[in-house]
């Protein structure tokens, strides 16, 4: 993936590189000298046994720095500082036993609360924030995403806790929808008034 100043390129043609059995660093060198303007991004690659690499570009905007580790990459820009980075990698490192979609929003919300970005001294608003989860499918598991939201952190907390409670429901329903009750039967079964509400809101 790619952000500061984003490349929507760079997924596919990072994705067909890994298909080819290019390692992570061959990826990320490959990606970095396809781009002109390289120094302006963040560029991440990881493979599915959790090897990882992160390019930094050089005039990326404000504080910007990445952290590697098995099975993680974090990294950011216009940042509070390194500290960030360093609350984000030790609350995914908290407990590996968490399901990985709670250690992924977990690890946003603790870089939102290390200070988050800023500029001019200041929280800059949040703009989006997103989770996807792949597991042995060729489709997500997880996949929830917040845009142009002022607190899109929170806000994608919120609809995880939403549908958090669907997700076996409707992998059941796509497995044999013959097996499984309406909808509205397994909601007024299995949620609680409070929960029901808040998801038709």
């Amino acid at each position: 993936m790619s952000q500061a100043n984003g490349r929507r390129r760079n997924a596919p043609l990072g994705q067909s590189l890994l298909r080819q059995g290019l390692t992570s660093k061959s990826v990320l060198a490959a990606l970095v000298q396809d781009d002109v303007h390289e120094s302006l991004r963040q560029i991440a690659v990881m493979t599915r046994d959790g090897l990882g690499v992160v390019h930094t570009g050089s005039r990326v905007t404000g504080w910007a720095g990445d952290k590697t580790g098995t099975d993680y990459t974090v990294f950011g820009n216009v940042l509070a500082g390194e500290h960030v980075l360093n609350a984000m990698e030790a609350k995914f490192n908290e407990d590996a036993t968490w399901p990985l979609v709670e250690r992924l929003i977990s690890t946003l919300e603790s870089g939102r609360d290390a200070g988050g970005q800023t500029a001019n001294d200041r929280h800059l608003p949040e703009r989006s924030a997103c989770v996807v989860v792949m597991d042995r499918e060729s489709y997500a598991a997880w996949d929830l995403r917040v845009d142009m939201h002022g607190t899109a952190v929170e806000e994608l907390r919120r609809i995880y806790n939403l549908y958090k409670p669907y997700q076996p429901y409707y992998e059941a329903r796509e497995i044999d929808p013959t097996s499984c009750p309406t909808q509205l039967a397994w909601e007024r079964e299995s949620l609680s008034g409070a929960h029901l509400q808040e998801t038709l809101k």
